[in-house]
């Protein structure tokens, strides 16, 4: 559901914004009125986004850049600001996905993770500040994981990675607090995008498996995770900061409990 008016002149830059949540979350901002500067390393996903822009209230510059080219994506934070004369908010969504046993992963494997997921984020805000803070307004929403609040298998490269950011986002809210500039995360659990698909091998039984382990019985769309993304981003959060959310259908606070046939429970007192 979009609310038309709440990015109306604005000036957003989404990374990761070719596919799945980043996708999304552009056109969702420019159907609220913003100009959005989607960065990817595809191109030509990017001018199909594009194509889907046209026509919505707000506008697209679609940009080709690796954020794990931290100098470049500084430069395109500082050039977007002097272009449109600020900067109102940034999207640090661009993922890094290599998982692995802790014993078989190899260095060059955790720092990507770490590479993509938390130095370019803090080169991004870093850049973003330098706008934001003197303009007295802004909004930096960073896409964490659930896997940053709950450990797995295979994830710890990963997932620490993903913590790491959640602990800088919250250090830098506070910074940037007392200019009414805030920083917030959104953490989704498991979501239907292409990378879920490929984290599966497309296998629908594992899906299954891992979408009937969530409280509500699914995954997210892309879309659920945007709109959460865009909230945070909106005047409608303008007293908060420094918020870690997860968008995961319940999974953060579940305590498993295996499924059993509860009629053969004894539920006398004296039982318990």
């Amino acid at each position: 559901m979009f609310h038309n008016e709440r990015f109306a002149g604005q000036v957003a830059v989404v990374t990761g914004g070719s596919l799945g949540v980043g996708r999304s979350t552009v056109l969702q901002l420019a159907a609220e009125g913003a100009h959005v500067v989607a960065c990817a390393r595809r191109k030509p996903k990017l001018d199909e986004l594009l194509e889907r822009v046209q026509g919505l209230p707000g506008s697209m510059t679609a940009v080709a850049l690796d954020v794990g080219d931290t100098d470049a994506f500084d430069q395109l934070i500082t050039d977007t600001a002097a272009e449109h004369g600020r900067l109102d908010v940034l999207v640090n969504n661009a993922p890094s996905v290599i998982g692995g046993m802790i014993a078989d992963q190899g260095l060059d494997e955790w720092r990507s993770n770490f590479g993509v997921g938390v130095d370019s984020v803090f080169i991004g805000t870093k850049a973003a500040f330098r706008t934001m803070i003197p303009q007295g307004s802004g909004s930096i929403v960073n896409v964490s994981s659930v896997s940053s609040l709950r450990a797995g298998i295979a994830s710890g490269a990963y997932g620490a990675a993903k913590a790491a950011l959640n602990q800088f986002s919250q250090c830098a809210a506070m910074e940037a607090a007392p200019h009414n500039v805030r920083v917030n995360v959104v953490a989704p659990g498991a979501i239907d995008t292409p990378g879920f698909s490929a984290a599966t091998a497309k296998n629908e039984a594992v899906k299954k498996i891992i979408t009937d382990a969530i409280p509500m019985e699914r995954a997210a769309t892309p879309e659920e995770v945007a709109q959460a993304i865009c909230f945070l981003a909106s005047g409608d959060a303008s007293f908060i900061t420094g918020v870690i959310l997860p968008v995961d259908g319940g999974k953060t606070p579940q305590l498993y409990v295996p499924k059993f046939d509860i009629t053969n429970l004894d539920n006398r007192a004296d039982r318990v």
